[in-house]
């Protein structure tokens, strides 16, 4: 049977950053806090790789193959944002963009990365990557 708590601990976050988002909106932070962006990205990607390492940890992979499987599936889901935030506007300038897109990327790959670390050292499993 699987440990819950990673997947408790994804749950708190992605209600933390539901919380921040909407508070966020209320005072204008992505606008006024040049920083507050990267954090967002980071606990998504963290949130988002507690998940997705929690699903396949009952598949005994490697910590690399976990590292892997869960870098590549969190760029997945970056990637995929960045194109809604561009098609709808979200953006937040469009003189840097592609500077913002790829820090918010590197945010997330952070956050996955965290999401496998934690897990190999709570599993005892090998955590050097």
């Amino acid at each position: 049977m699987r440990n819950p708590k990673p997947l408790y601990l994804a749950l708190f976050l992605i209600l933390l950053l539901w919380l921040l988002n909407y508070i966020a909106g209320i005072f204008y932070f992505y606008w006024t806090l040049w920083w507050f962006d990267f954090v967002m990205h980071f606990l998504a990607g963290l949130g988002g790789g507690l998940v997705i390492v929690w699903l396949i940890s009952e598949k005994n992979f490697q910590t690399k193959k976990v590292f892997l499987i869960t870098l590549v599936s969190l760029m997945l889901v970056g990637v995929a944002w960045e194109i809604f935030e561009y098609v709808f506007g979200i953006a937040q300038s469009t003189e840097n963009y592609i500077l913002d897109t790829c820090i918010d990327l590197l945010m997330d790959a952070f956050g996955a990365s965290a999401s496998v670390y934690l897990f190999a050292k709570k599993c005892n499993r090998d955590s050097s990557i």
